[in-house]
């Protein structure tokens, strides 16, 4: 089927987005905290900026969960329901590790606070792989930009309760209260799983295979597309620059003496905010355009912003500056996410669908974890404009990517 023969697209129901909302909501908030909020603190406490983003190694199970993800597939309890045996137990360690590390977090040196947040992640990335299934389970094609438009939209939201909301808990109550915060969230979420549907397994119904030799044959299957290898490549590559430029951006602002009130205004409410309409409506975007055109207006809106963010970080940038920058950064950036993640769907194979879009999942945001690692390390012995010239030298590369893509019809619908 060609994209051109793809464009009906249907709007998710109530339950739907009710239940995807909240579920990638809950996923946002830790990842927005530990994102946005906790590298300033210890900006404060005067870690380098080598060591603050090496400390992204706490991100480990997120790229390694494609190891477990076919136990997700393969294993669950028939009365309960195949995604939700596993969303449910990852959610109560997921508030349990959070309250835990609250607990504990004035005590903890950085090797224990390593250790904690290796443990959180490890919860919030199972869940994830199987609420990804879940999503492919039950979206159509038809949903899928939709459906990734609400994904990515919640997720920012998410992260705008982790990074702007819980500012101003940090500010007033310490650490500790933004954990139990969290912990009290992921909770209050919970209740949202009973509208899942079809999701129980009958009783004698056989069981699925072994995922892993549907995820081999499925994914041999896929590596003799004519688009494989592009599609691949761009999977790693596409948010390269973000993962140099996105760590450094507070840190930036921070150096260039704003306060952390107007960091957080700026850069976590106007940003994110930014991000998620840049989220919702690349959904409605892609269906009127297609894929292909929806990426090549979102990796030129963040090619423009770097080159932006190049000129803010030579001076002393004024605040309305940051501003416009900062939302062309960041919409474009929720605009790519929702491209990345609906070729991931498209490619996916029926009957190892959280094993294989786990899979791709990891690849892609393993890139994007290792390129940010060192993105400290350029301005330590570098600046800042070469940190964010090196992201637009990176979009650029992926933009020309875009033209072999094409002509192998990658962005042709394949499921």
């Amino acid at each position: 089927m060609t994209e051109a023969e793809a464009r009906p697209f249907s709007m998710l129901s109530p339950r739907k987005t009710l239940l995807f909302t909240a579920l990638y909501l809950v996923q946002g908030l830790p990842f927005g905290f530990f994102l946005f909020t906790y590298p300033l603190i210890l900006r404060a406490q005067g870690l380098s900026l080598t060591k603050i983003t090496f400390l992204s190694v706490v991100n480990l199970p997120w790229l390694v969960k494609f190891l477990w993800a076919p136990l997700v597939d393969r294993y669950f309890w028939p009365r309960l329901g195949r995604r939700t045996s596993w969303i449910l137990p990852m959610q109560l360690g997921l508030a349990a590790s959070l309250a835990l590390t609250g607990l504990f977090a004035m005590d903890l040196g950085i090797n224990g606070l390593i250790l904690c947040l290796l443990v959180v992640n490890f919860f919030a990335a199972t869940q994830d792989i199987a609420v990804d299934g879940l999503a492919v389970d039950q979206l159509t094609p038809a949903e899928r930009g939709h459906g990734n438009a609400i994904q990515s939209a919640s997720y920012k939201i998410g992260m705008l309760g982790g990074g702007f909301g819980l500012t101003f808990v940090l500010q007033r109550f310490g650490p500790q209260a933004c954990f139990y915060a969290m912990a009290a969230c992921v909770v209050a979420v919970m209740p949202v799983l009973f509208l899942v549907r079809g999701d129980r397994t009958a009783a004698g119904e056989a069981e699925p295979p072994m995922t892993w030799r549907i995820v081999f044959s499925a994914f041999s299957e896929f590596v003799r597309r004519p688009g494989f290898v592009w599609l691949l490549v761009f999977l790693l590559v596409v948010k390269a620059g973000d993962a140099v430029a996105n760590p450094l951006y507070r840190l930036c602002l921070r150096d260039s003496g704003f306060s952390l009130s107007e960091i957080n205004w700026v850069m976590n409410l106007l940003g994110i905010a930014a991000t998620l309409c840049g989220s919702l409506f690349t959904g409605f975007l892609m269906a009127r355009f297609g894929r292909l055109r929806c990426t090549v207006i979102a990796l030129s809106g963040q090619l423009l912003a770097y080159l932006g963010w190049v000129y803010l970080s030579s001076g002393m940038p004024a605040m309305e500056a940051v501003a416009v920058v900062a939302v062309v950064e960041h919409a474009t950036s929720g605009m790519i996410t929702v491209v990345v993640f609906t070729l991931m769907m498209d490619a996916v194979a029926a009957g190892a669908a959280a094993a294989q879009y786990t899979l791709l999942m990891s690849l892609h945001l393993g890139v994007q974890f290792l390129m940010g690692i060192p993105s400290g390390s350029i301005v330590d012995f570098g600046s800042y404009p070469m940190a964010f010239l090196v992201a637009a030298g990176l979009t650029l590369m992926v933009m020309v990517l875009l033209v072999p893509m094409r002509r192998a019809k990658v962005f042709h619908i394949t499921g």
